[in-house]
């Protein structure tokens, strides 16, 4: 009997099949993506990606799927979108390119009108999203401070 435990890497499945479909994990690309109940559908990169491609890369034996905001000589700056620091990754490091996914029901394409306004508007709203998730920051520590002090008094 032959053995079906063996787990298939994600770039083995690009070779042999063309094409990889498979849940999400993680809340790097919240609001878009939603860890353990989207679907994503991933195909072998073939060119050089554009900005606001959704790439598929191994970070040492992890996978990443985030956005790129811009192509270098040597690779991509990329970050995900409900991340607040970019990655530069070198273009070997690429081995897919998100180009549909299904969330709950509904079937989204990555050249839809409707998603690029979106992914447009993530990558716009960047900063003031990180100083505000900053201030959330330092509000949240103030308050943990004071309650702290307050348990000590008593």
């Amino acid at each position: 009997m032959e053995n079906t435990t063996e787990k298939w890497k994600i770039e083995d499945v690009l070779k042999e099949k063309g094409v990889y479909i498979g849940p999400t994990v993680g809340v790097s690309m919240l609001p878009m993506l939603k860890n353990r109940r989207d679907t994503i559908v991933v195909k072998p990169k073939t060119e050089r990606l554009k900005r606001l491609d959704v790439a598929l890369y191994k970070r040492g034996d992890a996978y990443v799927l985030h956005r790129v905001l811009a192509s270098t000589e040597k690779g991509y700056i990329i970050r995900g979108d409900n991340c607040y620091a970019d990655e530069n990754v070198p273009e070997e490091a690429v081995i897919g390119v998100l180009t549909e996914f299904f969330r709950k029901d509904k079937h989204i394409l990555c050249t839809d009108k409707k998603y690029i306004r979106y992914a447009e508007r993530r990558v716009k709203t960047y900063k003031p999203r990180r100083f505000f998730v900053r201030i959330k920051t330092k509000i949240r520590a103030f308050g943990g401070k004071i309650l702290r002090a307050l348990r000590l008094k008593k």
